[in-house]
């Protein structure tokens, strides 16, 4: 299976050439429930499976076990199972105007783990009331003196879980992340950085993709299958081969590819 990237080409330099993906804010994405939206159906579901009389303890279960929760983040990095998507080229690649990377999974997923960000795929499900973490909650609610350390093991999932559900509304990016816990960010993945804007300050992390390639033993150029130049990019196949030769990477020169979407730039 293959995974794609879309984005610019500073970007794709950042990647390809560096060796390195950057990881955002999960937060500070487009998706304004991010993290948020799982606690809020998760918490329906749990109340729907549970008896009235129970609602104020269950209000004060997850008050007290997520009092913390507003300051914690994950951080990730995103990709769909769409290739050549003229949404993803709209919203992630500049209007078309940039690129887009084409990972092997099978690979990536080895990166991830052995990197402290695990692969892992979006749930756009619109109910949580078939998860088991409902009904383990619902018990923990109805029991008169709940064990603190399973409280503190079931919560603990459920935090961990946030980061990958997503509204309904965003299915058509049919999304993985390459996504940090949110706990200890910078215990796995070293110091932040910071991305300076004239009117913005963004924190993120660094995954260095080819350091842990070399630990692996995972040739760098195969973790690659594709790059495709978007559908108003002013780059050629020709200026893209020059410079990965340039830079080292003479086996990316036949994988380059144009796109064929009929995108309309406004």
């Amino acid at each position: 299976m293959t995974l794609y990237h879309y984005t610019d080409f500073n970007a794709m330099r950042g990647i390809i050439v560096n060796g390195e993906i950057w990881l955002w804010n999960l937060r500070r994405m487009n998706d304004s429930q991010e993290m948020e939206y799982f606690i809020k159906e998760l918490k329906a579901a749990v109340r729907n499976a549970i008896p009235k009389d129970f609602y104020r303890r269950m209000d004060d279960l997850f008050a007290e076990n997520l009092k913390d929760f507003s300051r914690l983040s994950s951080y990730a990095s995103c990709f769909s199972e769409y290739s050549d998507d003229a949404a993803q080229w709209a919203r992630y690649a500049k209007n078309g105007m940039g690129v887009c990377i084409a990972f092997n999974k099978e690979l990536l997923e080895q990166i991830g783990q052995a990197g402290h960000a695990p692969l892992c795929k979006v749930n756009y499900s619109k109910s949580c009331c078939e998860l088991d973490i409902v009904y383990e909650i619902a018990q923990l609610v109805t029991c008169d003196n709940p064990d603190k350390a399973e409280v503190h093991q079931i919560f603990n999932r459920l935090i961990t879980s946030s980061p990958l559900f997503k509204h309904p509304s965003f299915i058509s990016e049919k999304e993985y992340r390459l996504v940090s816990l949110p706990y200890d960010v910078s215990k796995h993945l070293g110091q932040p950085h910071f991305f300076v804007e004239e009117t913005n300050i963004k924190k993120y992390y660094i995954l260095k993709l080819r350091n842990v390639c070399d630990r692996l033993k995972i040739h760098y150029s195969d973790l690659f299958e594709e790059i495709c130049i978007g559908p108003q990019a002013r780059v050629t196949k020709d200026v893209l081969s020059d410079y990965f030769a340039t830079n080292g990477m003479e086996e990316l020169c036949s994988k380059i590819k144009l796109s064929e979407c009929p995108l309309r730039r406004f």
